[in-house]
């Protein structure tokens, strides 16, 4: 699982580190960075898949002139991924990225293996690029551990893609596969969900994947086995029952059309005692599809998973974000999935509770160098004094921080 994420001269960011823990709340005023680390992570969610370089970059809010800081030559992003199998050891992965005549290119490329010893980190380099004789060319050498000490295997490589998502297929040491397998295999678990209402409302083809903006939700749903459907049917019933004023009786989806082919999701609603009313999703609240939304995705993503949501209250009133935090804290834990969200809402920071505060975060930019920095809530110099005379969410509302 992805346990921190190191970011230097990436967009606003100067050199800041984020640590991912299973609920992981970023809080900050409008323009602050916040979203700069999410696409950061998305970024190298991206580049484990194999996708090409270029299109990934393109994808990043202000295209490839954006990520990296002005008046900044490169900038990296690196991860730490823990090895779940071997309680000592850790994996660290590196790129960087240059721009050159309008394009930025991948310039170093690095996996480390570091094992924890009384003595202090033990670091092997598992892979690691050379320097590149022409920032352009489309191959680079990579160097390759081979398991015989102080000999490394020289490979030139493509650079279209990452070397990380080219591991894989190459014939060298097993143990550099392995550790590229379980570095690839957190980052492609990530998963960033932007619910749209909107296109939540149709009837929509069975699913095996949710959708980023959560249009197929009834497809997903009804496309699981009939075990697993009426589980997580049943789950949604039990979230989603004190979120509304009136009761809840069921949630639920259903095949539909000629070839059963495409689903809809059904809800049963009873504002008077006795008297039930069945909806489907072209009239539920955008706040009610947007939490089922979010439900739905920590339901079915692979565990050891990582959820992104931003503004992940956006539609909820704010009497009701106790009840999202009870859905982030009671599903990610028995399903395993780690959940990295932002939030302006100060209600739902003070519910995440004091025992929360180790999870926060909070993002600003400096005031001499503009640049955005991460740090821990619990390390604010006066946080003490602050919260003697205001909530966490109050330090919010009251710009304290």
């Amino acid at each position: 699982m992805i346990e921190e994420i190191h970011l230097v001269n990436w967009k606003s960011i100067k050199d800041s580190v984020l640590y991912i823990d299973p609920i992981t709340a970023l809080i900050g005023t409008n323009a602050s960075g916040k979203s700069n680390f999410l696409e950061a992570i998305i970024t190298l969610s991206s580049l484990s898949k194999g996708r090409p370089v270029h299109e990934v970059i393109g994808n990043v809010r202000g295209g490839k002139d954006s990520i990296i800081r002005k008046g900044e030559s490169l900038s990296s992003l690196s991860v730490k991924v823990k090895d779940e199998t071997v309680s000592d050891v850790y994996y660290v992965y590196a790129v960087s990225f240059q721009e050159s005549d309008g394009n930025v290119f991948i310039i170093k490329e690095n996996l480390d293996r570091v094992k924890k010893t009384a003595g202090g980190d033990s670091v092997k380099s598992l892979f690691s690029t050379m320097e590149l004789q022409s920032i352009e060319s489309p191959t680079i050498d990579v160097r390759f551990f081979t398991g015989n000490k102080g000999r490394m295997r020289r490979l030139d490589l493509g650079r279209s893609t990452s070397i990380l998502s080219q591991v894989d297929s190459l014939q060298i040491n097993k143990d550099v596969k392995s550790a590229a397998s379980i570095v690839v295999g957190s980052l492609s678990n990530v998963f960033m969900l932007n619910p749209i209402p909107d296109n939540m409302r149709g009837y929509m083809p069975l699913s095996v994947t949710l959708n980023n903006d959560a249009s197929n939700m009834a497809g997903v749903l009804s496309a699981l086995d009939p075990e697993r459907r009426k589980l997580v049917e049943s789950k949604l019933t039990e979230f989603l029952k004190p979120l509304p004023e009136q009761d809840i009786n069921r949630v639920w989806t259903e095949r539909v059309g000629l070839f059963q082919s495409d689903a809809m999701l059904y809800c049963e609603e009873q504002w008077i005692p006795g008297q039930s009313t069945i909806v489907d999703a072209r009239t539920m609240s955008d706040g009610t599809l947007r939490f089922l939304a979010i439900v739905t995705a920590i339901l079915t993503m692979r565990r050891g998973g990582l959820l992104i949501v931003e503004e992940i209250d956006n539609g909820l009133h704010p009497s009701r974000a106790k009840e999202l935090v009870r859905v982030l804290k009671t599903l990610g834990n028995e399903q395993r999935v780690d959940i990295l969200f932002t939030t302006h809402n100060p209600v739902l920071v003070d519910q995440l509770g004091i025992e929360m505060l180790p999870f926060v975060f909070y993002i600003k930019r400096d005031p001499t160098t503009g640049a955005s920095v991460v740090l821990p809530l619990e390390e604010h110099n006066n946080l003490i004094k602050l919260m003697s005379s205001y909530s966490m969410g109050d330090l919010m509302v009251e710009d304290k921080l």
